[in-house]
């Protein structure tokens, strides 16, 4: 299991306009987002070879109920979240 969490480049500045933008749909539902990417996370912490290879070191989970998926690595002892992306935007935008 990873012992520790960092987000990296892009990826906490994306995860902070995912929740405003599902707060302002709906009262609670960047809550509820955020709980679904936690709930991601310790997915990850608990099996990160488990998920799909995209490149190099580089995994991909679909976060549930939402159309989102986080993209990571590891180092050491540590999971590197990279990005957090809507499912509908184009790989070449990162």
């Amino acid at each position: 299991m990873l012992r520790k969490v960092k987000f990296a480049g892009e990826a906490s500045g994306e995860f902070r306009e995912s929740v405003e933008w599902y707060e302002s749909r709906a009262k609670g539902l960047g809550l509820r987002f955020t709980d679904e990417i936690d709930s991601t996370v310790e997915r990850i912490r608990l099996n990160p070879d488990m998920y799909m290879k995209i490149a190099g070191n580089i995994r991909r989970i679909q976060v549930n109920r939402f159309p989102y998926s986080v993209f990571y690595t590891t180092e050491d002892d540590t999971l590197v979240i990279l990005r957090i992306f809507h499912n509908k935007r184009k790989p070449v935008e990162w």
